[in-house]
């Protein structure tokens, strides 16, 4: 069994690098404790947010506070000529504490705070398993 208190949990410093604004990361599940799933409180202040990822696993996000975004891929489209690829953002999701939203899995997508000036936070769960930045 673990049991725990997310204030005694040190902050995550190893993935500031793929969030835009101040964010506080605090993994609540380590690898020690369980191989089968990774959770984290994730506080995004005035409008922070990820960068635009995908994980090789189903995510789920519950709003713990404020108001959040969600915006997941709804196209991805081939330039036919350098083989690039671009991704439209097309399906966003409002959040306010105590919804969530199921991210399936190779779905870009990004989110955080609902806009500049507002704070959010939100407790993800998911398996563990790669997570691919654009970057």
């Amino acid at each position: 069994m673990l049991k725990g208190n997310i204030a005694d949990i040190a902050p995550d410093q190893s993935m500031l690098k793929y969030f835009d604004g101040r964010v506080v990361i605090k993994k609540m599940v380590t690898e020690a404790a369980s191989r089968e799933v990774e959770t984290y409180l994730v506080d995004f202040s005035d409008g922070a947010r990820t960068k635009l990822h995908y994980h090789e696993t189903d995510q789920i996000l519950i709003a713990t506070e404020g108001r959040g975004v969600v915006a997941l891929q709804s196209k991805v489209e081939m330039d036919g000529s350098g083989g690039e690829a671009r991704v439209r953002l097309g399906d966003v999701h409002h959040m306010k504490k105590g919804d969530f939203v199921l991210v399936p899995a190779y779905t870009w997508h990004w989110h955080g705070a609902a806009a500049k000036g507002e704070d959010f936070a939100h407790i993800q769960i998911k398996k563990p398993g790669r997570t691919v930045w654009f970057e």
